[in-house]
């Protein structure tokens, strides 16, 4: 067998896995805008350089048909390759988006480094929903002496609200309340700079009106969020830069 053929082979079984690995990545640990704004694409190029790029080139390096040692030489990167692509897998993985989190208008995109960050403990998203990732809405308590007390601990501890787990509460109760306090289009339209807002509403169909556009904010990127009011929908995100 010639050094291209085995590269071939490499690639076919390196691409087999890619898909399914592909298939983790943008349904399973980044759906939806989680992928454009958390990482999803980062891990990407980390799978694909280390199982499409490295484990096959390496093969069409060293493989030549009736070499000594060959067979070892194949094993040792096969064993590389699975290693390199373990280490990686597990960095994407633990980066992944587990909390999505509405808190005082603006939304927050958080993986368990967050609350490791702020010095909490990771809550555990399946007590808030039964999916990843977990959207939640951070409540502060009504009572304003409770709120105090609240805000003064959380400050003297360097912990924002939006980490606090026993303020969560399922997101899709508070719906109306969070499409309530989208931003006017004055003030959006006055940080497009780009002009962003008329190619997503093309995009997306209808008019302004037809959607509450809430900051959020990630690891990679911070930008607006689209919530069509007739079915509560988030949309997509919208490159217009937020209130930090």
């Amino acid at each position: 067998m010639s050094r291209y053929r085995a590269f071939l082979y490499h690639f076919l079984i390196s691409l087999a896995v890619f898909f399914g690995l592909a298939y983790l990545v943008l349904f399973q640990w980044y759906p939806d805008f989680f992928y454009t704004i958390d990482g999803g694409w980062e891990g990407m190029r980390i799978i694909i350089g280390v199982d499409l790029i490295m484990g096959p080139l390496l093969t069409l390096i060293v493989f030549k048909s009736g070499k000594p040692g060959l067979k070892f030489d194949l094993t040792f990167i096969g064993t590389f390759q699975a290693v390199c692509l373990a280490a990686g897998l597990y960095i994407v993985y633990s980066e992944r988006p587990i909390f999505f989190i509405y808190y005082d208008k603006h939304f927050y995109s958080s993986s368990a480094d967050t609350f490791t960050n702020y010095g909490v403990s990771t809550p555990d998203p399946y007590e808030c929903t039964d999916e990843l990732t977990a959207r939640v809405v951070s409540l502060l308590p009504t009572n304003p002496t409770e709120e105090a007390d609240l805000r003064r601990i959380l400050f003297q501890d360097g912990i924002p609200a939006w980490v606090y787990k026993p303020t969560y509460s399922n997101l899709e109760d508070h719906m109306d309340k969070v499409i309530a306090e989208g931003t006017n289009e004055e003030e959006l339209r006055g940080r497009d700079s780009k002009r962003n807002l008329d190619a997503w509403l093309s995009q997306n169909g209808g008019t302004f009106g037809d959607y509450a556009f809430i900051p959020i904010h990630s690891r990679y990127r911070d930008a607006f969020l689209g919530i069509r009011k007739s079915d509560q929908l988030l949309v997509g995100i919208v490159e217009i830069p937020p209130p930090l």
